[in-house]
């Protein structure tokens, strides 16, 4: 029977199951960007409780599809673990919805489009996701006009964003959210500190920074810095931010490794508490590891990642279906210091 998995359970019985169409189903475990998120919850828990496993293996010769998205890994960077937590919530997403990951490295831009064109030419990978998007990244025209499937976790920086798919987090509102939260605990000398000018997700960040002081009526001259994403580099740009006649008492970071590097600065006082309040961006283990755990901006990992691959499976699926950018909201996660 068409539809029937290797247990003997047919999609027929699903949709039953779930109360919808054969096709509703079909779409949640196929390209799940086009179905309502409580009519995709009410299928997967029919899929789970029935036990439909789809025969991939049939699909896959029928489709002559891979079921397998390409992802470049990268050297880790700072203490966020950022990309580490998103590649586990991705390979989730993409499980969810039937697909594998397939991991790769590259030495540079032009060893990597030789291996999209050669997964895609081998029909290893059915389309990519890049998760390190770049200021006029040069990959994603080129990407675009060889019609090869991908999404970006990321707005495309310095480019039309309307000609690419991308998911990405509102990185203005999260810092000013910290600003918010540190103006509510009484600072009114906040200063900032992430990335030099120029990488797009950092302007944004201190552009956050810069709204959430001018709307509460604080002035930001002199309060900010910008570095390479490295602990003691950054202490020693904290440390000269502290040392001014009129220092900061406290600081919203471009991500927790900053942050970290702001607590080193800073010191304790008398009692071991930090001399400065600072709010991190990422919500690392970095985090919640320092004595004590420091508040930081989360972003919805899980999300994002289910965003992008439906995104993608859309793509794949669908090569006519226009680009789409998804913009979501990160979350202060407040960790009140003691002894303040």
């Amino acid at each position: 029977m068409i539809g029937r998995d290797s247990s003997g359970v047919t999609i027929s019985q699903v949709a039953a199951a779930a109360g919808v169409s054969r096709q509703t189903v079909s779409n949640v475990l196929n390209r799940p960007g086009r179905v309502a998120p409580e009519t995709a919850a009410r299928v997967r828990r029919a899929v789970e409780e029935l036990g439909y496993r789809p025969n991939r293996a049939a699909q896959n010769l029928r489709e002559r599809a891979s079921r397998c998205i390409g992802f470049k890994i990268d050297s880790p960077a700072g203490m966020s673990n950022l990309l580490d937590r998103f590649l586990h919530a991705l390979a989730d997403a993409a499980g969810t919805a039937g697909y594998h990951l397939l991991l790769f490295t590259s030495a540079g831009v032009d060893e990597e489009v030789v291996a999209y064109e050669e997964l895609i030419r081998t029909g290893t990978v059915d389309g990519f996701v890049l998760a390190d998007v770049g200021v006029k990244d040069r990959r994603l025209p080129w990407l675009a006009k060889r019609g090869i499937p991908f999404v970006c976790f990321g707005r495309p920086w310095g480019l039309d964003h309307a000609r690419f798919s991308w998911a990405d987090v509102d990185g203005a509102s999260g810092v000013a959210q910290a600003v918010d939260h540190l103006v509510s605990r009484g600072h009114r000398r906040i200063a900032y500190l992430g990335w030099p000018a120029g990488t797009g997700f950092g302007d944004e960040r201190q552009s956050g920074w810069r709204e959430g002081m001018r709307r509460h009526g604080l002035g930001d001259e002199g309060l900010s810095g910008g570095c390479t994403e490295d602990v003691a580099v950054a202490a020693a740009v904290a440390g000269s931010l502290l040392a001014r006649p009129e220092p900061p008492t406290a600081f919203v970071c471009g991500s927790d490794t900053y942050a970290v590097a702001v607590r080193l600065a800073g010191g304790t006082d008398a009692g071991g508490y930090p001399k400065v309040e600072v709010v991190g961006f990422d919500d690392s283990p970095a985090a919640t590891l320092m004595s004590p755990p420091m508040s930081s901006v989360r972003q919805p990992l899980a999300e994002i990642a289910r965003r992008v691959v439906g995104l993608l499976v859309e793509e794949i699926q669908g090569p006519c279906t226009p680009p789409e950018g998804v913009m979501l909201r990160p979350e202060l996660v407040s960790r009140p210091e003691p002894g303040r």
